[in-house]
């Protein structure tokens, strides 16, 4: 795909170099990468990597959008709350968690989806891999849409998990209330997934009309 670039030298031309490992904890590696810019120039960056992936398989995480329906009510998608130490503060987020071993992201998404919420879900869609904080970590994931058929009796009830020492409290938030939600849990001190909120944005901008100017203080 063309685009524009208002540079006078292609991106195109960076190279990576060499990685050197810095230290392990018991979940992340820290490592030092040298690469040339693209003017030939060395650089170095700092690089986060979970210990738990598999330099066999991409991506390393699934997220997880599920939309949980039941007849004669309001479609909702499933998020959880949970505290995030390195934040230090409870966050709002869709479910995912990482890829273990040689399993494939839908299986992934299924067992994430169960563990975090007790729902059994429908795979819908498997996206591609994307980048989940290129600028500090290489760790990237596949979103994955599923459907929970609510009028199912396994899929009743929603079920907080304590898995470990991770405790997530689920959530169902109204489709067509999602953007409000957020930013009214903003509101409140949580700190929002950047993705969920790109996904409520994008439920707004498109629900209106291409002819109509989308209000910037809906987002």
């Amino acid at each position: 795909m063309n685009g524009v670039n208002m540079n006078s030298e292609p991106l195109t031309n960076c190279r990576f170099v060499k990685e050197e490992h810095i230290s392990n904890g018991d979940w992340l590696s820290l490592a030092k990468i040298t690469y040339l810019d693209q003017r030939g120039i060395p650089r170095v960056w700092e690089d986060a990597t979970r210990l738990t992936r598999n330099e066999d398989t991409a991506p390393d995480a699934v997220g997880i959008i599920a939309f949980y329906r039941r007849l004669l009510h309001y479609d909702c998608i499933i998020l959880v709350k949970q505290y995030r130490p390195a934040l230090k503060a409870y966050t709002i987020e869709m479910p995912a968690g990482p890829i273990e071993g040689n399993e494939a992201p839908d299986m992934a998404a299924v067992r994430e989806l169960k563990e975090a919420t007790g729902f059994v879900g429908v795979i819908k869609k498997i996206g591609p891999v994307l980048a989940m904080d290129p600028g500090a970590s290489n760790c990237s994931m596949r979103l994955v849409t599923v459907e929970v058929n609510g009028d199912e009796p396994e899929n009743w009830h929603l079920k907080s998990n304590v898995n470990n020492e991770r405790f997530r409290e689920p959530l169902l938030i109204p489709v067509s209330e999602l953007l409000d939600k957020l930013r009214a849990f903003a509101a409140a001190g949580f700190i929002i997934d950047s993705r969920i909120d790109a996904f409520a944005i994008g439920l707004v901008m498109g629900n209106h009309s291409r002819k109509t100017k989308i209000p910037t203080t809906l987002l």
